[in-house]
Parts: C-alpha cells; sequence; structure tokens
C-alpha cells in the first residue's frame, strides 16, 4: 500500500483494505491521551511546541487475531473533537 494509492482512494480505509487486497478488519484497539506537542509534531501541525494534543493510536486486527494497521493520530482538541464509531 503506498501513500499515493492511499490518498487517490476515496472511500473509507477498510473497504480499500477490503477491496483491493482481500483483509477483513474484525475488531481494533484505541488507546487515546493528552499530550503536548514535541518540536517534531509542533512543526508539522504549525502550533506552538507543548500545545495540548489528543494523541489517538489504533490497532486494528482481522481473523485468527492478525494486526493489519497501526494508526498514530493528533489531534487539536480546540478546533476538532474525536468520534469514533466502529461497526
Amino acid at each position: 500500500l503506498s501513500a499515493e494509492r492511499l490518498s487517490g482512494y476515496q472511500g473509507p480505509v477498510y473497504a480499500l483494505f477490503e477491496t483491493e487486497f482481500g483483509v477483513h478488519m474484525v475488531r481494533a484497539i484505541e488507546k487515546i491521551r493528552a499530550v503536548g506537542a514535541n518540536a517534531t509534531t509542533a512543526q508539522y501541525l504549525q502550533i506552538p511546541e507543548h500545545t495540548a494534543l489528543l494523541s489517538v493510536e489504533r490497532l486494528s486486527y482481522t481473523y485468527a487475531n492478525q494486526p493489519i494497521e497501526l494508526r498514530m493520530g493528533f489531534y487539536l482538541t480546540d478546533t476538532h473533537f474525536y468520534h469514533n464509531e466502529l461497526n
């Protein structure tokens, strides 16, 4: 899976995994916590260092308990909120 292929896909990521690779996500574990932006993250997000962020780490699994995705994200909570709905 390349960044080009992922950015060119207009649907949900898990639908891409299913249609293109035959991989089905059956469960996910998430860790959510408050963190301060380190220098790299602050530069990338164009915010001051130590700005409060919501850190979300997700590990998704397919059948037979095989991991298929590790996702890490940082969110500014003054303009965004975290909403999660897994079916």
